[in-house]
C-alpha cells in the first residue's frame, strides 16, 4: 500500500505520519511547498530520525505539477493535510488561500479523476464551515460562554470568511466526486486540534501562543471577550483517526465528519489562561481587543456521527493534553 501525504511536514501531518511509522506502515511519502511555520522545522526532524521517508518539495496548486507525480507514483490514499490555516492571513491574501485550501483539493480530485486512480482521499476540511450559529440559547459566565447545543453534519453550512469559502467548497466537491465520480473521499471538518509539533502563532494555534507568552513573561492580546469556547482535540487522537478511517474507507467513504474533543473536552480562551497560571504559579497579563471577523462564540462537536461509523473518540482529556504539550513546548524551548 502507498500512502502520499500532503503537507506531511506541517503539524498534523507531521504527528499523521510518525503515528503510521509507529505502526510499522510503510511506503510512505511526503510532499510539503514548505511555505508553513513548523514545516521547515520538521523537515530536519524527518531526515534526522526517519531517513528511509521520501520527501519532495512540489506545490499541488500547480496542477500540472501534482498531476505529473500522482499518475507516475500511483498511490492507494492520499492525505490532504496541508493547507493556510488562518482566517486572519485569508483575508489578508484570500488568492492564496483559494489555492492552498480548495485549488489544491480540487487538484487531487481532478488528477485521481482523469487517471482514473484506484486511490482514496481523506481532507481536513474545519468547523468554520458552519459559520456563526444563531440557536445555540448561549449562557455567559465568569470565564465562559455555555450551551447544551452540540454541533451535528446536519447543521446548516454557512460560510463567512475566504477561509470558510475554501474549506467548505472543497468539502463539498469531495462530497460530490464521491457520488458523480465514485471517488472514495472522506472531509473532517476539524475543530481546534494542538499537540506536540504544533509551534503556534497570535493567528493560529492559540494554546501553543498562549503557553509561548506565558512562558516567556510576554503579554496576551485576546480578541473578544475571551470567553470563546472549543471542544480541543489532541493531535494523538486525531492522528489515530486518521488511520482508522483508512483501514474503513469503504464503510465511510462519500460522508464528512464533524472531528474535535466534544462535550467532554471544551476549553475557553480565559479558561486556558486560569489553568497556565496555576502551571506556572504567576498572574498572566492579557488585553481585550475587538473581536475578530468569523470568529464563533461557542462550537462544540458533536460526536455521534464518526462515533457511529468507526467507533472512535478521544482518549486524550483537555487536562492530560494541555500537560503533555506544556511539558512538550518547555523541553523544545519555543521562545517566540
Amino acid at each position: 500500500m502507498k500512502i502520499l501525504l500532503i503537507g506531511g511536514c506541517g503539524f498534523i501531518g507531521f504527528n499523521v505520519l510518525e503515528h503510521l511509522i509507529s505502526k510499522k506502515i510503510k511506503n510512505l511519502f511526503v510532499i510539503d511547498n514548505l511555505s508553513g511555520q513548523s514545516s521547515k522545522k520538521n523537515l530536519i526532524q524527518i531526515k534526522k530520525k526517519y531517513k528511509k521517508i521520501r520527501f519532495k518539495k512540489l506545490d499541488i496548486s500547480n496542477f500540472n505539477q501534482i498531476n505529473m507525480f500522482v499518475r507516475k507514483y500511483k498511490p492507494n490514499f492520499i492525505l490532504a493535510l496541508h493547507g493556510q490555516v488562518a482566517v486572519t492571513k485569508s483575508i489578508q491574501n484570500p488568492r492564496q488561500d483559494f489555492n492552498n485550501n480548495f485549488l489544491s483539493v480540487f487538484n487531487l480530485l481532478e488528477t485521481i479523476r482523469i487517471n482514473n486512480l484506484k486511490c482514496s482521499l481523506i481532507n481536513l476540511s474545519s468547523n468554520k464551515v458552519y459559520g456563526k450559529i444563531n440557536n445555540l440559547k448561549l449562557k455567559e459566565t465568569k470565564l465562559k460562554y455555555q450551551s447544551k447545543i452540540l454541533v451535528n453534519e446536519n447543521s446548516n453550512i454557512n460560510f463567512e470568511s475566504p477561509y470558510a469559502c475554501s474549506k467548505g467548497a472543497a468539502d463539498q466537491y469531495l462530497i460530490d466526486y464521491f457520488k458523480l465520480f465514485g471517488i472514495k473521499t472522506v472531509s473532517l471538518r476539524l475543530s481546534c486540534v494542538y499537540g506536540e509539533n504544533q509551534w503556534g502563532t497570535e493567528d493560529q494555534g492559540w494554546i501553543a501562543w498562549f503557553i509561548k507568552r506565558s512562558l516567556n513573561n510576554k503579554k496576551i492580546r485576546i480578541f473578544g471577550s475571551g470567553k470563546q469556547v472549543r471542544d480541543v482535540l489532541n493531535v494523538k487522537d486525531l492522528s489515530k483517526l486518521i488511520l482508522t478511517l483508512m483501514k474503513k474507507i469503504n464503510l465511510v467513504k462519500g460522508n464528512a465528519f464533524n472531528i474535535g474533543g466534544g462535550k467532554s473536552n471544551t476549553l475557553s480562551l480565559l479558561e486556558l489562561i486560569k489553568k497556565i497560571e496555576k502551571k506556572i504559579d504567576k498572574k498572566i497579563k492579557y488585553t481585550l481587543n475587538k473581536e475578530r471577523f468569523g470568529d464563533q462564540k461557542y462550537f462544540v462537536n458533536d460526536l455521534s456521527k464518526i462515533k457511529k461509523f468507526t467507533g472512535w473518540k478521544p482518549k486524550i482529556s483537555v487536562n492530560k493534553g494541555l500537560s503533555m504539550y506544556f511539558d512538550w513546548i518547555i523541553k523544545n524551548q519555543l521562545k517566540k
